[in-house]
């Protein structure tokens, strides 16, 4: 199984694993054996853009660890429901998204470095890639469409970053969209400090 064709490939490793036993496992454990499947090929697909199994593996740690906290392992996203039909929210992936609309969908992180990814503007094909799975995320919606980035964030340095929009909503022709830019309304400077109850975290 662990040929040199196969040692620096780690989509094939997954998709090994999974025809060698694994697939059958899940089915004969688990009762959602599909969703789970589901993942893991969707995880292989990620995993195709890897030059090599360390340099996959290496991203994978760093997605796993929050910043300035310990790792925490990756899972799969879930649906969250309300009460009411109408209340119904939906939190999905865009693969996960495909065959499925919704009335208003709302498109996070769709800032220039994560929405494409910067590994995926190395190569032409991955850049098409992610255009084609943009494609999928916009015509998800049936009546509204919100496009959404922070305007800044935090790197892993503590340095404050601006962010612009991502290449693909600048691609777009400005009529077929409004801009919106929403800001916390900042308190006055003399304004009593307020506490939940809850121990605050300080960075050292």
């Amino acid at each position: 199984m662990t040929t040199d064709e196969n040692r620096n490939n780690p989509a094939k490793q997954i998709e090994l694993v999974l025809t060698n036993g694994y697939e059958q496992h899940l089915h004969e454990t688990f009762e959602n054996a599909e969703a789970r499947l589901e993942d893991l090929r969707q995880l292989a697909l990620y995993a195709s853009r890897y030059a090599s199994t360390e340099d996959f593996l290496s991203e994978l740690a760093l997605l796993s660890t929050e910043r300035f906290k310990e790792p925490a392992g990756i899972t799969a996203e879930d649906v969250v429901q309300g009460g009411e039909e109408d209340e119904l929210l939906t939190l999905t992936s865009v693969h996960q998204a495909k065959g499925l609309e919704w009335k208003a969908v709302f498109i996070i992180w769709a800032a220039e470095g994560k929405f494409p990814s910067p590994r995926s503007l190395k190569e032409a094909d991955s850049e098409e890639e992610e255009r084609r799975l943009w494609y999928v995320a916009l015509t998800r919606a049936q009546d509204e469409l919100y496009l959404t980035y922070p305007l800044m964030m935090i790197d892993y340095s503590r340095q404050v970053v601006l962010q612009k929009p991502s290449r693909f909503i600048m691609e777009c022709p400005p009529v077929l969209y409004e801009v919106w830019s929403l800001e916390e309304e900042s308190k006055p400077f003399d304004a009593p400090l307020e506490f939940t109850g809850d121990d605050p975290e300080f960075l050292n």
